[in-house]
């Protein structure tokens, strides 16, 4: 009886605890490969870009919870980027949104093509119950093999993406101007001139020839400029693979490859297991039966 009542108490003592806790955000995230980017994109970075936005979401709200009656400078010096920006669009979402991440690509630096100068960043469209949320990026630093989600407060504002007559564009900088290109047009997307001038700093004597050449080249030469260029760099050590398993744990989500190579190891162990114990059963026998026959 007093076992019955004790185990009734703690019952209730744990109903009462959870009352106080906030309810889960059960939003729903996935992400759609639609796009001509999406066969470029590692498959590790795009498999675990819902579970790294997630992830995104919820460390954005923590920052807003922890400093939520904290002055605005205080707000200003503890909540770090990218989250002091990203807090705005995490707040939007709701338990019974559904998001989807799709339309991946990569904004091609011309004058990056001799050699990676920076991480790669692959962009993603967010999507929320089927409108427009936000851009995201993910960073892949092969110099601390980290993978590192970013997100641009102005991209959102100033990314003039028409998905209607941009659907087969590619998209490259040059002089801190982005351009979406399709076969038929030439799009100004994003102009960030007054951050510099690249070409104005840049070591490389051979820049502008560089820059004047890829202008030359019409939508079919320059996309596959890109798309070779992406062939030759993109992917992730296994080193940056291993931190990220690690960062996510049990939301990891394996690639086709990785799932393959899983079974095929999970099936290791039953063969191995049937083929052993047939044996190990033959050398007891013979063991047991070599003792009865030194006793008699």
């Amino acid at each position: 009886m007093k076992k019955t009542i004790l185990g009734f108490t703690v019952i209730l003592l744990m109903c009462i605890g959870g009352m106080g806790i906030s309810p889960v955000r059960a939003y729903t995230v996935t992400v759609q490969k639609d796009g001509m980017y999406a066969e470029t994109i590692p498959d590790a970075v795009i498999d675990n870009a819902p579970v790294l936005f997630q992830k995104s979401v919820k460390k954005a709200l923590k920052y807003d919870r922890k400093y939520k009656d904290a002055d605005a400078v205080t707000r200003a010096n503890k909540i770090v980027y990218p989250y002091d920006k990203f807090l705005d669009v995490a707040k939007k979402i709701k338990a019974s949104d559904e998001i989807v991440i799709r339309k991946p690509f990569y904004i091609y630096t011309v004058w990056d093509q001799a050699g990676k100068s920076a991480p790669s960043e692959y962009y993603f469209q967010v999507q929320q119950n089927g409108k427009k949320l936000c851009y995201f990026s993910l960073e892949i630093d092969e110099t601390d093999h980290k993978i590192r989600f970013s997100y641009d407060k102005l991209m959102d504002q100033y990314f003039k993406y028409d998905e209607k007559t941009m659907k087969d564009a590619i998209f490259y900088e040059i002089d801190f101007v982005t351009y979406a290109e399709t076969p038929d047009k030439v799009y100004e997307v994003r102009d960030q001139k007054d951050r510099g001038s690249m070409m104005a700093g840049s070591n490389r004597p051979d820049l502008e020839k560089v820059v004047k050449k890829f202008k030359q080249k019409n939508y079919s030469e320059k996309k596959d400029e890109i798309f070779d260029y992406l062939k030759d760099t993109s992917g992730i050590s296994k080193k940056t693979e291993k931190n990220l398993k690690l960062e996510l744990k049990d939301d990891y989500v394996e690639s086709e490859d990785d799932s393959k190579d899983a079974g095929i190891t999970k099936m290791i162990y039953p063969v191995i297991a049937a083929v052993c114990i047939p044996v190990i059963a033959a050398v007891i026998f013979i063991v047991r039966k070599r003792k009865k026959s030194s006793l008699s």
